[in-house]
């Protein structure tokens, strides 16, 4: 899969795209079909989207990106709230020419996609929210281990319960892979805003065809896919059975038929 760097306020920024690789520097050609811009969660990275970028790379220009202090990207910090990640994916789309595409975010990256419908409407067709709540519920007992962790008071631990009972042993394994390459100061930073986002009340606002899947065993966003769902005009929701939270890993192909079947229907 083709990979590049742009810079983003001065930040080297880590692309992956499809199509066909283009000299450093220069904007990857994303005139096939609709540009679908995937933002990866809180522990991931683009990582998390590498088999869905193969599926809607076959009709579509899609794209994901390691968001700084993750994995490949530079910057050892959290930029520390969901609008500064909106505004630091909207400086990405700037460089490659991109005026307007369809926002593919999973879990907090929904959350960045959903800001952006809110604060530059201009910029986005439509959305797709995946695994993903306008008002996250952060304890203050999970932040303060997360401190802990950061300050080397407390063992990191891997945690299953993003992932359905029936993950297979080798998505375990990636998963693993794929989280620890995450600092814990940025998962903390993450996590601080993550807490801070609150968008509930602003949902009807939302005027772009919007897609919501959530996984059949996410117990958190179960439930908050049925307010988003109710809120946000042109908004349809769908379940994935046999799924968790981290959705793209565990069940790529299902999402993918979901999401390139919304691509389908939007209004040209």
């Amino acid at each position: 899969m083709p990979e590049k760097y742009v810079h983003v306020d001065g930040i080297a920024t880590f692309v992956r795209h499809v199509g066909a690789t283009t000299l450093p520097e220069k904007p990857p050609v994303l005139s096939r079909g609709e540009t679908v811009v995937c933002l990866h969660c809180a522990k991931w990275n683009s990582a998390l989207f590498v088999d869905l970028l193969e599926r809607l790379g076959q009709a579509h220009s899609p794209l994901a990106y390691d968001r700084p202090g993750h994995a490949r990207s530079g910057s050892l910090d959290s930029l520390g709230s969901i609008d500064k990640m909106s505004a630091h994916m909207r400086g990405l789309l700037d460089s490659f020419g991109v005026s307007k595409g369809v926002l593919l975010g999973a879990s907090m990256g929904g959350m960045v996609a959903l800001e952006t419908a809110l604060a530059a409407p201009e910029r986005v067709r439509a959305l797709v929210l995946v695994a993903t709540t306008a008002r996250p519920r952060v304890t203050d007992a999970w932040l303060e281990r997360l401190q802990l962790i950061t300050e080397g008071k407390a063992r990191r631990e891997f945690g299953r319960g993003d992932l359905a009972p029936t993950t297979p042993p080798e998505v375990l394994r990636r998963a693993f892979m794929e989280e620890i390459k995450t600092d814990p100061r940025v998962l903390y930073g993450n996590t601080l805003a993550v807490r801070d986002f609150a968008r509930e009340d602003d949902l009807a606002r939302v005027r772009c065809p919007t897609l919501i899947i959530v996984g059949e065993e996410d117990e958190e966003c179960g439930p908050a896919s049925e307010v988003m769902a109710a809120r946000i005009p042109n908004a349809r929701k769908v379940v994935l059975p046999q799924t968790g939270h981290n959705q793209p890993i565990v069940q790529p192909e299902i999402l993918a038929d979901h999401v390139l079947g919304f691509l389908a229907e939007l209004p040209r």
